[in-house]
């Protein structure tokens, strides 16, 4: 009976793929042979900003636009749309599948000492291939940012562009001041909590943490209802919200699979760029009238960048490329940490595959859009600070917190393989427990998130191949702030999950809801670290069960001339040439207090007002 349900899910979810597929718009290339030899302007990435650049710039049919991504359209992947769905993209072709060396966490990861960096490759680049979650971070992020230097990014400065790009359309009461109901992303959020994210959010209230209604509003800090982007219970990436109303335009052209090696400089001006045709080694030029923009990502902006001779002389010479300008390209790398806190459940009181699997799932699904299937999972979220955040008097959050709930057939195991794959064969070893015997545990995670962490990596080039993906150095847990900060929230996670009211989530005769946990902690502290219940065997598990957060951002930094890390200004021009800007999570300066996709779609709206004021082009 139970394999006849399975195969009748399988079936039911292969009839909505060929329903979407025959229902959906679809992205079509521009042919070769109608490509224009110049464009006004040249998008490089039609990622979560390459596609709201293109599409605003679009807006005025007097400028031509000429948008290159390397990834597919994916046109035939139904699951792109099913937020559920989510956890299986990262093995598909619309993953950059990254590998950065491993340097600082404790743990062994699965890939042979290699941490793997998920970045989305197609249309709508990572939100197309993210958790959807939607936070734009805290007012102090913004204001920092121009304290350093950068003019006219301020949090009243980036306001409006949030705003501007942003429809609302949660039940929950949040402030009209801070959200926009015009826009083309839409935001909501989960409408039905399920018991154990109920009981949670009842937990944090006892232990002193307010519950928020909108931590994109007012006031960041306390535990929050996810705000998602998505829309009618589908997956809204930038290629939905922005690019597909726009596709059809006739001074928008768009060509995926071409994959940009350099752009072209003569002098000091940037005129064009180099890329190969879809599906063939045969190299293109094609040039720009007004502006070049890399909307490429924190690791291929900073690639093309060095790729084209504009980077640091001494990483240059190592591949014989000629410098065209001295840039610190490719440093201060940042990315979150994520901890791990495992907690055992006596019931299914979260999410189940089996529920997902299930006919009346799926049915919910296709008719009215709601259920299991129409979010990603991670529906409560929280901003708390530290013990050392609150001893410096910080105004914003150094800790995020993320709840996950899937329980029953996949195992915890089989959940965190496939969410937390750069670690999982540590985490198993550590609980001396196989995928098999772990199928039956009901459980919860929670992740501790540092949200501003002092370790700063660098990205450099393998080669001068431009197929050949570039040497990831994240350096995490190189600063000890960083370390300390993640064993205080994963102290935080141990006093929540200990509140009355969690207890009748987690407590039955014979059950031990932390017993994961103490399986890592026992391992973890054998070499030294210290007793089972120190701050030092703590430190051990949060390197030791740690990942990357995948927001990486600050390789192209925005900052005054007179910063040598800089690599643009305030304007995302490239310091010391003409006709080129960059405009992705690459220029921020430092990490925001939360994920970063909001913030990269803030920024390109930021800057293609900035572009079209510039030009004389309107708005």
């Amino acid at each position: 009976m139970r394999t006849f349900a399975k195969l009748a899910a399988v079936i039911a979810l292969f009839a909505y793929g060929l329903v979407k597929l025959n229902t959906s718009p679809k992205y079509d290339n521009v042919a070769v042979k109608d490509l224009k030899d110049e464009y006004d302007f040249i998008v490089v990435g039609a990622g979560s900003a390459g596609c709201v650049v293109a599409a605003r710039l679009s807006e005025n049919p007097n400028i031509s636009v000429l948008l290159l991504e390397s990834g597919d359209s994916h046109n035939d992947n139904w699951k792109v749309g099913v937020p559920l769905a989510t956890h299986t993209l990262p093995a598909t072709n619309m993953n950059w599948r990254y590998m950065a060396t491993d340097n600082g966490m404790v743990g062994k990861t699965k890939y042979g000492g290699q941490t793997h960096w998920i970045a989305g490759k197609g249309l709508g680049g990572s939100s197309a291939i993210n958790w959807m979650m939607y936070v734009r971070g805290n007012a102090e992020d913004y204001n920092s940012w121009a304290r350093e230097g950068n003019d006219g990014w301020s949090y009243d400065d980036v306001l409006p562009y949030f705003k501007k790009a942003e429809t609302y359309t949660g039940s929950l009461d949040v402030d009209e001041e801070y959200h926009g109901n015009s826009g083309p992303l839409s935001v909501s959020i989960v409408e039905k909590l399920t018991p154990v994210q109920s009981a949670f959010l009842e937990a944090v209230q006892e232990k002193g943490y307010p519950v928020n209604n909108d931590y994109n509003g007012k006031t960041q800090f306390g535990f929050s209802r996810t705000q998602y982007t998505i829309k009618d219970g589908r997956r809204w990436s930038t290629a939905d919200a922005y690019l597909r109303p726009a596709w059809h335009r006739g001074n928008l052209d768009v060509m995926t699979g071409a994959h940009v090696d350099k752009v072209v400089v003569e002098g000091r001006r940037v005129v064009g760029v180099d890329f190969f045709l879809p599906f063939s080694l045969e190299k293109k030029t094609i040039r720009s009238r007004k502006e070049t923009i890399l909307c490429a990502g924190s690791v291929a902006s900073p690639k093309i960048l060095m790729q084209s001779g504009i980077g640091p002389k001494e990483e240059l010479a190592k591949h014989n490329i000629p410098q065209v300008a001295e840039l610190s390209v490719g440093n201060n790398l940042q990315d979150h940490v994520l901890g791990l806190f495992p907690f055992i459940l006596n019931g299914h009181h979260g999410y189940t595959v089996a529920e997902a699997e299930s006919i009346s799932s799926i049915l919910k699904y296709l008719i009215w859009h709601t259920g299991v299937l129409s979010t990603s999972g991670l529906d409560v979220t929280g901003f708390v600070r530290s013990k050392y955040a609150i001893a410096e008097n910080w105004t914003r959050p150094d800790i995020q917190y993320y709840l996950l709930c899937v329980s029953g057939e996949s195992g915890l195991a089989t959940t965190m393989s496939n969410i937390r794959r750069d670690f999982t064969d540590a985490f198993l070893r550590s609980t001396n427990a196989t995928k098999d015997n772990m199928k039956a545990i009901n459980s919860c995670t929670l992740f501790p998130n540092v949200l501003h962490p002092e370790s700063r990596g660098q990205l450099l080039l393998r080669s001068a191949n431009p197929f050949d993906s570039p040497i990831i150095e994240p350096r995490y847990f190189s600063a000890q702030r960083d370390v300390d900060v993640l064993r205080e929230g994963l102290k935080i996670a141990l006093d929540i999950v200990d509140a009355d009211a969690m207890r009748k989530m987690t407590e039955a005769e014979g059950l031990d809801k932390l017993a994961i946990f103490k399986q890592m902690k026992r391992v973890s502290c054998v070499s030294g670290h210290g007793e089972d219940q120190s701050d030092a065997c703590l430190g051990a598990v949060a390197q030791t069960a740690s990942s990357t957060g995948w927001h990486y951002v600050g390789t192209c930094k925005m900052g005054p001339r007179s910063d040598p890390s800089a690599v643009v200004g305030s304007d995302l021009k490239v310091h010391g040439l003409d006709g080129i800007r960059v405009v992705d999570a690459s220029i921020m300066p430092t990490l925001v207090s939360g994920n970063t996709n909001a913030p990269t779609i803030m920024i390109a709206e930021k800057a293609t007002d900035m572009i079209k004021i510039g030009w004389g082009v309107g708005l």
